[in-house]
Parts: C-alpha cells; sequence; structure tokens
C-alpha cells in the first residue's frame, strides 16, 4: 500500500490508514469551510470504513454541507 511505503518510519504510519483519514476528517470539520476541504470529505464520503464515513458525515454537518 503506498501509505505504508510513503510513511515507513513516521509515527502516522502507526495508526494506520483508517485512523489517518478519521483524524483528517476531523480536523477539516474544525477548519474553516472551503470549497478544497469540502471536496476532500466529499470524496472520503463513501469510503468502506464505517469509522471513516462516520467522521466525514460529522464534518460534513459541521459545514451545514450534504456529502
Amino acid at each position: 500500500m503506498e501509505f505504508n511505503v510513503k510513511l515507513a518510519g513516521s509515527p502516522i504510519r502507526r495508526i494506520g490508514y483508517e485512523r489517518w483519514l478519521r483524524n483528517i476528517a476531523v480536523a477539516l470539520g474544525n477548519a474553516n469551510s472551503s470549497d478544497e476541504a469540502l471536496g476532500a470529505l466529499r470524496s472520503r464520503a463513501g469510503h468502506p470504513s464505517e469509522m471513516v464515513r462516520e467522521h466525514v458525515q460529522w464534518a460534513l454537518r459541521r459545514h451545514d454541507a450534504e456529502p
């Protein structure tokens, strides 16, 4: 997986790809609204991981946006 290769030796790799995406969703949910942030969130709205989808939906609600 590209995530593991690019982040070899990084503390981010230890949390794994799904938790990393969750953390990004939380950060974007707390950030100022922008087209880029909303686009990034929407791009993961259908992610296979329920945890990621849940946090993406939370972040989109914080921006009063739909997936």
